[in-house]
């Protein structure tokens, strides 16, 4: 591993033991949580290089009010909506969203808060 990280990503507000199926601390997964201390360098730095983007859409889970439930479409993570809607950052900080339907929408995420994007996911 090139990078000094941290033994772990933990910072001690574990949310999983309380239901959640991502941590709200670290935004690891209960799996990776589980796992983490079985994990070779190469899988755990594969965790820490997506926790900032999870870090983005446990914000967002947030203010539209749900937990973060995460799904992998063709090797992409996106939050998923009660609703069955999915919503994702890319590089560039634009917010996707894919509906239930399959229609996609963009709109430039980086300049807006957590709460305009989060009306702009439920809106209809």
């Amino acid at each position: 591993m090139s990078r000094n990280r941290p033994d772990s990503p933990c910072i001690a507000l574990c949310s999983t033991a309380l239901g959640d199926n991502v941590c709200r601390g670290c935004a690891r997964t209960f799996g990776e949580i589980s796992q983490w201390c079985f994990m070779g360098d190469d899988e755990r730095e594969a965790v820490w290089l997506r926790l900032p983007q999870r870090q983005r859409l446990l914000q967002l889970a947030a203010a539209c009010g749900v937990l973060l439930e995460l799904d992998s479409l063709d090797g992409v993570e996106w939050g998923r909506l009660p609703d069955g809607s999915r919503y994702r950052f890319d590089e560039q900080g634009v917010l996707h969203r894919l509906g239930r339907d399959g229609a996609a929408e963009s709109l430039r995420g980086d300049a807006l808060t957590p709460q305009q994007a989060a009306a702009w996911l439920r809106r209809a």
